[in-house]
């Protein structure tokens, strides 16, 4: 085989990415992984539990064993595999139904446009608004953005209660913590604890309806680029920063660092660039964030050093959190 078939072959593989990237999605708004939870069945036994049509849902099989999701069993049985275990809800199917939702997988066909200007998003150019004002406006795509987010908080909430100790602390605040994974865990873990779930008024109505009210956490809707809620020991903010610009998420730092209690600290869960042009999952959702937010970027850690700076803060350790999410501990400068 010649060099210019392999690379051809390879750039190929590449390109079936789509497909791979959608059967998944479609197996999780399906619940696939959920019907065979108990034990294996057949195709016929799949397609009549999820209201399929049989020989299409043989075809999404063969894909789906091809990846690994799925092992394929004598006398045409179907079992889920560990890999596709994680296609079962309170797990990753709420994540997975998410990439492949309508919403989020329209504005992908605009990201060469968004290179050419990043002033407005590919998101924006499909729907005409942005990401927030779209999903203050349409409910139901709020709770599959919210739910997906919040399959992936889960991980990296359980992290943070390992890497950081909170026992000493009264009061905590999570800035933009949607649907409350992180501060139910932590009230979880830490008796004294108490905690202030702050976001949009609209994210804060759907964890509302839905959170199990806890007497030690308080839901406060409001605007973080205005104002915080005011002398908590620490302000935690969770992927968070990456979907705004350099001088947005100043404002946020400054406006953290303005409100802490003496000796208190900001807590930040992002993922970090690494030098080097290699295969990285931040650099992925760097693109993500130039595609759904625009000017939303990803940050090295000097970037992120310097935005601490000038914002009134310091940085003081930095510790790896869930694959390339790290926690970064800042306090105020001279603390």
């Amino acid at each position: 085989m010649s060099t210019d078939d392999s690379a051809q072959r390879e750039l190929l593989q590449l390109l079936s990415g789509k497909w791979v990237t959608a059967a998944l999605s479609a197996a999780a708004e399906l619940g696939l992984a959920d019907a065979l939870t108990e034990r294996s069945l057949s195709s016929s036994e799949l397609a009549e539990r999820l209201n399929c049509d049989a020989h299409a849902l043989s075809r999404l099989l063969r894909v789906l064993c091809g990846e690994g999701l799925l092992a394929s069993q004598p006398h045409g049985l179907y079992a889920l595999t560990e890999l596709g275990a994680q296609l079962q809800t309170g797990k990753l199917r709420e994540l997975a139904r998410f990439v492949g939702a309508p919403f989020m997988w329209q504005p992908w066909a605009n990201l060469a446009d968004a290179v050419r200007d990043p002033s407005r998003s590919a998101f924006e150019r499909a729907t005409g608004q942005s990401l927030f004002d779209h999903l203050d406006r349409d409910p139901e795509d709020a709770r599959i953005y919210h739910h997906a987010v919040d399959a992936f908080t889960r991980a990296a909430a359980r992290a943070l209660c390992e890497a950081f100790d909170f026992s000493d602390l009264d009061s905590v605040v999570d800035l933009g913590g949607g649907l409350g994974s992180v501060l139910t865990e932590l009230v979880a873990r830490y008796p004294k604890l108490r905690g202030v779930l702050y976001d949009r008024p609209q994210v804060i109505k759907q964890a509302g309806s839905h959170f199990a009210q806890h007497p030690r956490i308080e839901l406060v809707s409001g605007d973080f680029f205005e104002q915080v809620p005011q002398g908590a020991d620490a302000y935690i903010i969770k992927h968070v920063l990456h979907n705004w610009d350099d001088a947005q998420a100043q404002r946020i730092l400054e406006l953290c660092a303005k409100a802490l209690k003496p000796n208190g600290q900001v807590l930040i869960v992002e993922s970090l660039l690494l030098p080097g042009d290699f295969r990285d999952a931040t650099a992925f959702l760097d693109l993500e964030m130039l595609a759904l937010c625009g000017k939303g970027h990803e940050r090295k850690k000097s970037h992120y050093r310097k935005l601490l700076q000038q914002a009134g803060l310091s940085l003081r350790t930095t510790t790896q959190l869930v694959g390339e999410v790290r926690l970064l501990v800042a306090v105020p400068r001279g603390a």
